[in-house]
């Protein structure tokens, strides 16, 4: 299938690799192309090109790949991916910038986020893939610093075996069984990026910046399960230095409830500065 036209300008391309829904503005794209997954090279027009598995370039599980996009860079590239979804139209597509507190590698490998009908979709930046996997970015090295002040009315809620507090002034909203869209190569505290009222918003593990082990309905930290969407519990929407970022959590305790064991009480502005 060919597909540069003048139309392509103001449209992207849909597909997964890895698990991981992706996206490719489709001015970049020559051609889509099923091939064989086997297939380390494709020929196009009697040209053979080198055919580059997406979810190896971004340290993902290897998974079949059924497709190439045959891209417009200098040297041609073919990306292999697992599925293509489709094609939208970007003026009824709603487009972001990830948040600030995703971090990634340098230079990123992705330049941004589409959202269409409810599924995230990161945006690839082809020039930064290459043969050797991307290195993930590293984890923040110190302890998460603690309030040493008296408490005030504050939300208690578990992670992982551990009860933690955030105070109610910073809590914007708790959401019930969110839909959580992997980034690959963040940190593994950052679980990924979920939409919610118009805007994306980066989620983490409370229980990966203690040290603890990450909760069951969260999926593992380990690459090979990192990439599975959703999350079976909660998560809180807190105001960190007027951004607000989704932390996961396992159980809010009920009013009045005691916490077992000590209450964890994050600086939350320090801890996602």
């Amino acid at each position: 299938m060919t597909v540069a036209s003048p139309t392509a300008e103001g449209k992207a391309i849909l597909f997964t690799a890895g698990g991981v829904r992706l996206a490719l503005r489709l001015s970049q794209v020559r051609e889509i192309l099923a091939v064989d997954e086997r297939a380390s090279e494709v020929l196009v027009r009697g040209e053979a090109i080198p055919a580059l598995p997406v979810a190896v370039a971004l340290g993902l599980p290897a998974t079949p790949a059924r497709f190439a996009l045959v891209t417009e860079s200098t040297p041609a590239s073919a990306l292999k991916v697992d599925a293509v979804h489709g094609i939208v139209d970007l003026s009824s597509t709603e487009v972001f910038q990830l948040p600030a507190r995703t971090l990634l590698p340098q230079p990123p490998p992705f330049q941004g986020a589409l959202v269409s009908h409810g599924d995230v979709a990161l945006e690839l930046a082809v020039s930064t893939l290459g043969w050797v996997p991307i290195e993930p970015a590293l984890e923040r090295g110190e302890p998460p610093p603690q309030l040493d002040f008296p408490t005030g009315r504050e939300l208690l809620f578990t992670r992982a075996g551990r009860t933690y507090a955030v105070p109610i002034q910073l809590l914007a909203r708790v959401l019930d069984a969110p839909r959580v869209f992997p980034v690959p190569l963040a940190p593994a505290a950052h679980r990924g990026v979920l939409y919610h009222e118009r805007a994306i918003h980066p989620v983490f593990d409370l229980a990966v910046f203690f040290g603890c082990a990450a909760g069951p309905d969260a999926g593992s930290t380990d690459k090979a399960h990192a990439v599975k969407q959703g999350h079976g519990g909660t998560a809180l929407l807190v105001d960190a230095g007027g951004i607000a970022v989704a932390v996961l959590a396992d159980r809010i305790l009920h009013a009045g409830e005691q916490a077992s064991g000590e209450v964890a009480r994050p600086s939350w502005d320090l801890l996602f500065a």
